[in-house]
């Protein structure tokens, strides 16, 4: 058990610089998100009363912003922009491609598991830092959120539920992209490829569910497949706070495809030849 913990200590060392980064960007995020929904939201009920509806109010009807958006609505809108997402695809690729791929490319690999620690071992302490990981970065966002909501003005704040239910699916987010990300870099043996191979598939995932939501292309033949196809459908901040029903199936999704990403990952890396050390 101590080589195992030594390992996963380890692992937690490599990775803290990243991982306290991005928690602070994420609680930086999570707080500012607050102070824009209450320095705007007064402007923008009235635009929407008005009804002169210009190109950020059509920008929120395409997140599915309701007519007499609540303060929690406005600031969903806002966790949908890119920054979000980036930051967890980040910790996800970058603990994904450095879990076998980069030992190997030190020439590390052989001393790690020259010691009384198995190949599961080994990589079950690299998937319990990464799921860890996102658990932190998750909670981090969530308490930028609530910390923000103390101290900034809303016409009707948002429960700590509400925010952590968000957060929590945001996490979730980042574990097919860990997954395949892992996958891949249980079978190579140089680093950049597994980080180039998963930040390709994320960013071509992400690139198709945004044009899909382009209304232009409402209805296209491929907008099915692309929702079906990329896991960014399977985040929906706004949905979450409002009718809140896809929670449970969307988060289910999401940890089932990183589930069986990693189970294969184990099951290509416990078969491998591994390059000796030269």
């Amino acid at each position: 058990m101590k080589p195992f913990v030594a390992l996963v200590r380890k692992v937690i060392h490599e990775s803290r610089g990243t991982l306290l980064l991005t928690a602070a960007a994420l609680f930086g995020l999570g707080w500012l998100s607050v102070y824009i929904t209450s320095s705007n939201e007064s402007q923008i009920l009235k635009t929407i009363a008005s009804g002169e509806l210009g190109e950020r109010i059509e920008w929120l009807r395409r997140l599915g912003v309701g007519k007499a958006p609540t303060s929690v609505e406005l600031m969903m809108a806002f966790w949908n922009h890119p920054f979000f997402v980036t930051l967890v695809a980040i910790w996800g690729i970058s603990r994904g491609s450095a879990a076998v791929s980069a030992e190997i490319e030190r020439g590390t690999m052989d001393l790690l598991l020259s010691r009384p620690v198995s190949r599961t071992a080994y990589l079950l302490a690299q998937v319990l830092v990464a799921v860890l990981g996102l658990s932190v970065l998750g909670a981090a966002l969530a308490v930028g959120a609530i910390i923000g909501v103390h101290y900034n003005t809303l016409r009707v704040p948002p429960g700590a539920w509400e925010l952590i239910r968000v957060s929590a699916n945001l996490a979730a987010l980042a574990l097919p992209i860990y997954g395949y990300t892992l996958l891949i870099s249980t079978v190579d043996h140089v680093r950049w490829r597994p980080t180039w191979i998963g930040s390709t598939l994320t960013l071509a995932g992400f690139i198709g569910h945004v044009i899909a939501r382009f209304p232009v292309f409402a209805e296209s033949w491929w907008k099915p497949w692309v929702d079906r196809v990329s896991i960014f459908s399977a985040y929906d901040p706004v949905e979450l706070v409002t009718k809140a029903e896809t929670f449970g199936p969307h988060v289910g999704i999401l940890a089932g495809t990183g589930g069986a990403c990693v189970v294969l990952a184990f099951l290509l890396f416990a078969r491998r030849d591994l390059p000796a050390n030269g």
